[in-house]
């Protein structure tokens, strides 16, 4: 990137972050995905979209489920939790608070799905270390294909955003199920991909300020069926004309924000 060998550089997705070098021009973001004065603290100029910088992908879930309740021993009327992430998003500070969920919420159950059936016992040891005992862990298959992958929401009741580092792809997939999200937006980047998609769909009730509200809100979600219910519905409904999903909509996007860049490249040359 020293060499600057294009005109104009901009990052996009991958790399939450500022990259740090002037030859960087500019940093895709969106309304909510930064702060209103992130482009005090970095190099690069934010350049935001007219739409969530994160592209969302619907997809139509399999036939086939690739596990049910029942076959998990999962009884009926069990809250289940479930975080569908990697093992580098299992903050400390993430698992202390889903600690305090689960004990506040007495029979249930967390719901994780490592890509590979022997990584589970290396998830039970991080959690255990932070005092989710074994038996309120339950694993659902993975699968490599996003259909079958998508039935796993039909087993949870709530998914839990994991903090400082939110869902992108995992919260997507979550809102296309129609399944309520518990995230705690923050001031980086990093911190606020789930708030983006949750303000651009317009369902702002499971948006937590601070830690403690996190809980709350997640203990809420848990006990008050009709609430969750409604936000569920409110998920589905809001959705297909949210722009979310809508790739013809990003694509264009995109390339105004492509133009918009070139053009005050070119006024700042001359």
């Amino acid at each position: 990137m020293l060499w600057k060998p294009a005109p104009v550089i901009i990052t996009h997705l991958g790399y939450h972050g500022c990259v740090g070098l002037e030859q960087i021009d500019f940093k895709l973001t969106d309304a909510y995905a930064d702060p209103p004065d992130a482009a005090a603290y970095q190099l690069e100029t934010p350049l935001a979209l007219d739409t969530c910088v994160l592209p969302v992908r619907r997809v139509t879930p399999a036939e086939k489920p690739v596990a049910t309740r029942d076959a998990l021993g999962i009884g009926e009327g069990t809250i289940v939790f479930g975080a569908f992430v990697s093992m580098l998003k299992l903050s400390p500070r993430c698992l202390a608070l889903w600690r305090d969920i689960l004990e506040r919420v007495p029979g249930s159950l967390l719901a994780l799905s490592p890509q590979k059936e022997a990584e589970r016992p290396l998830y039970l040891r991080r959690l255990s270390g932070f005092g989710i005992p074994a038996e309120r862990v339950v694993f659902i298959p993975a699968s490599g294909d996003d259909a079958a992958n998508r039935t796993r929401y039909a087993i949870v009741d709530v998914v839990l955003d994991t903090l400082p580092y939110t869902g992108g792809d995992t919260t997507a997939a979550a809102l296309d199920m129609g399944v309520p999200v518990v995230s705690r937006v923050g001031v980086r980047h990093a911190e606020r991909v789930t708030f983006s998609l949750l303000s651009h769909l317009g369902v702002t009730e499971t948006i937590a300020r601070t830690d403690e509200e996190y809980v709350a809100i997640a203990c809420r979600l848990a006990g008050d069926t009709a609430w969750r219910t409604r936000i569920a519905r409110d998920i589905a409904r809001k959705l297909p004309d949210s722009g979310l999903g809508d790739a013809g909509w990003y694509a264009r996007s995109l390339e105004g924000a492509y133009v918009r860049a070139l053009s005050q490249q070119t006024a700042k040359a001359t």
